[in-house]
């Protein structure tokens, strides 16, 4: 009877410690999903230029880039649109968000995906065109939302994810063009396993 109290007391314990395992390991990644998300910047003024940069994984000072408007599109022959939505600007006119890669898909609907592909993020809006991304990424992919940021501007969050690392760009309307930065950069990474 004591050998069948201790395989129970065992196996309970097993449980137990698979369990927290599991439950710690689930709070880790809520924590790096957490961090990667992009947080509210405000604008600081310039420090030294010899100031350190921060390590890989740290939070970016902002660096704005401008995308102007453009009378053409960036879409190559034999793109394949990938994703798209539809957002309204803060000038109250409406965008069409499109992801185009150049992937081209078999008979049956898929991807037939490249070591390396260009991708095309590109909105449109009052017959312009803004190039948000327009790359080579090799052995990765482009993922974005849009929407409203926390001040009721269009925003468009852009999330890169390669064999060696992620950033995440955002970019926001400003009238005129679109001020794109990048809020999160993982640095290098030989990345084992991933949901992107």
């Amino acid at each position: 009877m004591k050998k069948v109290w201790k395989g129970i007391g065992a196996a309970v314990l097993a449980i137990a410690i698979f369990a927290g395992g599991y439950t710690l390991g689930q709070r880790v990644r809520e924590n790096n999903i957490i961090s990667a998300l992009p947080h509210k910047t405000f604008d600081k003024p310039q420090e030294n230029a010899s100031s350190p940069k921060p390590a890989s994984g740290e939070a970016l000072k902002p660096e704005k880039n401008i995308t102007e408007k453009n009378s053409e599109t960036a879409v190559q022959n034999g793109w394949t649109e990938v994703a798209h939505a539809d957002i309204t600007l803060s000038d109250g006119d409406n965008a069409k968000i499109k992801l185009y890669t150049s992937a081209h898909k078999d008979e049956n609907g898929e991807f037939m995906w490249d070591d390396g592909n260009t991708w095309l993020l590109e909105a449109e809006s009052k017959g312009g065109y803004y190039a948000l991304i327009n790359k080579y990424i090799q052995l990765g992919k482009v993922d974005f939302t849009a929407g409203e940021d926390e001040n009721g501007h269009a925003s468009i969050t852009a999330v890169i994810s390669t064999g060696t690392g992620i950033t995440v760009e955002k970019y926001t309307y400003n009238g005129t063009a679109f001020e794109g930065q990048t809020v999160y950069n993982s640095g290098i990474l030989n990345v084992k396993g991933s949901t992107f």
